[in-house]
This record gives structure tokens, C-alpha cells and sequence, in this order.
């Protein structure tokens, strides 16, 4: 599989730019659609995010310097489109929804239900309660294990901004899940 330099290297030559930015979108989509539905939880609004975000990678690749990796450019997209959605549902007065989340508790909860599940619903619950700039931080360190250099790209802060987001949002985590 060619990587992710050369794809945009001939997505930029007009060399078949369908088949590349597929290529792209193929590599990357299920890790930019999970990281958006940990921020909103629902399944419609992350599909609809992601839907949006690919729309913007398409119409900014050509312009990509490859200053940065991709996926840092491409996980920083990620996050404001997020952000601009969860902004614009808190202007019009709805909160993003949480009937997956609940959906998902709902079906797990039978007493056959393995503790793992009762565990990572407990995650869940925990991280749903960090304020936004600890959420993604928590998220890309714990779920996608990016380096504090690259989250801190991401997110628009310094890498000991990131340092000390993820350490505050392990603290706060912790001490939900004791909780419990």
C-alpha cells in the first residue's frame, strides 16, 4: 500500500485523484469516524461530521504542504469540525445526543455481561464528563497513542498544554471510575 505522502503527492499531480483520495479515505475514515464519535456519541451527527470532514480534505489537498503528517492535518480538521458542531448545537440550545451511549448501556446491561464491558462503559461515562479540550487530549493519547507533539498540533496548544490536559483528565477519569 502506498503511503500516505505519495497518494497526496499524486493526488496533487492530477494522477487519477479519485483512486488516491479513496486510497486516503479507505486508510484513515474509521479512525476519524471513531474519534468524532467520542466527542458527540452519536452515530447520525459523527457520520454527518465525518461526511464534512472529508468534503474539506478533498478541497484542501491540493493546497497540503507536508509541513506536518497527514493525520495530524487530518485529526486537527477532525477536531474543529467537531468542536464547530458541538459550538452550534450549544447557540441552538440542543445538546448533542446521547441516545447511543444510552443504547449501548441499555444493551449491555443484562447480568451476563462480561466486567469488561461494565468497565469500559464506566470509561465512557467518565470521559463524557471532561471538559473538551481534556476529552480529545484523553482520546488521542489513550485511544489512538499519539506522541504529546502531535496532539498538541492537533489541538492548537503547546506540548506541555497537552502534557498537563491528559494528566488532569487521568486524575479526573480516575477519580470518576473510584466513584463507581
Amino acid at each position: 500500500m502506498a503511503s500516505d505522502q505519495e497518494l497526496i503527492i499524486q493526488f496533487q499531480a492530477s494522477t487519477n485523484r479519485e483512486a488516491n483520495f479513496t486510497a486516503l479515505l479507505k486508510k484513515h475514515q474509521q479512525k476519524v469516524y471513531y474519534q468524532i464519535k467520542r466527542m458527540v456519541t452519536d452515530h447520525a451527527d459523527a457520520d454527518d461530521i465525518a461526511q464534512l470532514v472529508w468534503i474539506k480534505i478533498w478541497d484542501k489537498l491540493d493546497g497540503f504542504k507536508m509541513e506536518s503528517e497527514f493525520t495530524t492535518w487530518l485529526f486537527r480538521i477532525a477536531y474543529n469540525e467537531t468542536l464547530n458542531y458541538i459550538q452550534k448545537q450549544k447557540k441552538q440550545g440542543t445538546n448533542p445526543s446521547n441516545s447511543d451511549l444510552l443504547d449501548y448501556e441499555n444493551a449491555t446491561a443484562s447480568t451476563d455481561s462480561p466486567k469488561s464491558t461494565e468497565i469500559q462503559i464506566g470509561l465512557d461515562r467518565a470521559i463524557s464528563q471532561l471538559p473538551e479540550k481534556q476529552k480529545v487530549v484523553f482520546m488521542l493519547r489513550y485511544y489512538e497513542g499519539f506522541d504529546y507533539e502531535k496532539i498538541a498540533s492537533i489541538v492548537g496548544t503547546t506540548i506541555g498544554g497537552a502534557k498537563a490536559n491528559y494528566h488532569q483528565a487521568v486524575k479526573k477519569v480516575e477519580g470518576f471510575i473510584k466513584q463507581l
